[in-house]
């Protein structure tokens, strides 16, 4: 039985090296703040996945991606800028709001969407995106620096 490190992997496929596994973070990142700064591609999302429950699926997958508490060092700069890293900080500070006002009971998508706090929320994805929108997404299959 293979580790669960090398589900997905074969003989043939070589593991991706960390920095890869960051870009690939990275993408998902961007992929966190799209959802999160458009209400039209959260109802679009709701009714593509209708088991999901939209406002606590953007909540859990920034929770899932961000790399909690980014450093200033060396590691985290090599795949984001430092004025990704600060859009990335703005964003969670507008997340941590955001998760607070969400109540526990599943409110519906559009209670949440009129949530001053999801507005907040929605504004700083939208600030955040535009700056990673500099660089794009970035290879999943192979390193760039």
């Amino acid at each position: 039985m293979a580790a669960m490190s090398d589900v997905g992997n074969t003989a043939s496929e070589p593991r991706p090296s960390e920095r890869v596994v960051e870009q690939r973070i990275r993408n998902r990142v961007i992929e966190c703040l799209d959802l999160a700064a458009s209400f039209e591609v959260q109802r679009q999302y709701e009714m593509d996945v209708p088991i999901e429950h939209v406002p606590y699926e953007v909540i859990n997958m920034w929770e899932d991606y961000f790399p909690q508490h980014p450093p200033g060092g060396a590691e985290i700069l090599a795949v984001y800028s430092p004025e990704e890293v600060e859009a990335m900080r703005s964003f969670d500070a507008a997340w941590e709001v955001a998760a607070d006002a969400l109540s526990d009971d599943y409110p519906s998508l559009a209670a949440v969407q009129v949530l001053a706090e999801w507005g907040q929320l929605r504004d700083a994805a939208a600030a955040a995106g535009a700056v990673f929108a500099r660089r794009g997404r970035l290879p999943e299959d192979r390193e760039v620096r």
